[in-house]
């Protein structure tokens, strides 16, 4: 099948609205271990960043009792009891039926882990909107970048064909790792609109403001 474009989806964030999941749990970890805990959604977003050990040192932890592979683990078991509590993200259904009318692949590109990841689009009736579902083979998120230029390498598509849509900064650096110009950051996810202008001149505050 020839399509017009390929446009690349980040998942957490961009299609799944999972950010009051993810501070809730961060909350409860740290209140588990009698640390500050009182972070609001724009603390979260000013300080969330990757690699996500960055992140939690940012919060507080040190790792001197306990691995970031125990966190994560941890942490993935908490996001995971809670996941049914989490929507898409306003205007994502519009956009990729939009997307699919105008004859676009769709790929979604994602540091989850790949079984969860298809696991979680079945769940939310949003699987077959895609041609291709990518997650990475760990829990860890150190490899998103890695395997988006494997998938490149070993696919019939061309930086200048893609469209990346994100929600972070790392997002911004996958898509300019790849060689795609058309690289856009929405804020309603896990990085303020401040945070995401300082690395990419496209920002929206929502998806309904994107075009396909």
């Amino acid at each position: 099948m020839q399509f017009m474009k390929t446009v690349i989806w980040d998942f957490n964030g961009t299609i799944l609205d999972d950010l009051d999941l993810c501070l809730n749990v961060e909350k409860e970890m740290l209140r588990r271990r009698h640390m500050f805990a009182d972070y609001t959604r724009e603390d979260y977003q000013k300080l969330f960043c990757f690699p996500v050990i960055n992140y939690y040192y940012k919060i507080g932890y040190t790792f001197e009792n306990e691995t970031y592979e125990d966190i994560s683990v941890e942490f993935n078991d908490l996001y995971d009891a809670g996941f049914d509590t989490c929507t898409l993200v306003d205007g994502f259904e519009e956009l990729i039926e939009q997307s699919i009318r105008n004859g676009n692949r769709n790929v979604i590109l994602s540091a989850s882990r790949h079984d969860a990841l298809i696991d979680q689009c079945h769940k939310l009736h949003i699987a077959h909107y895609f041609d291709e579902i990518l997650g990475i083979d760990n829990a860890l998120a150190f490899s998103k970048i890695q395997m988006a230029e494997k998938w490149m390498a070993n696919s019939d598509v061309t930086p200048e064909e893609c469209v990346y849509i994100g929600d972070t900064v790392h997002d911004k650096e996958t898509a300019d790792a790849l060689g795609i110009k058309d690289c856009i950051l929405v804020a309603c996810g896990h990085q303020s609109y401040d945070v995401l202008k300082e690395k990419c001149e496209n920002v929206v505050h929502s998806l309904r403001e994107v075009k396909l």
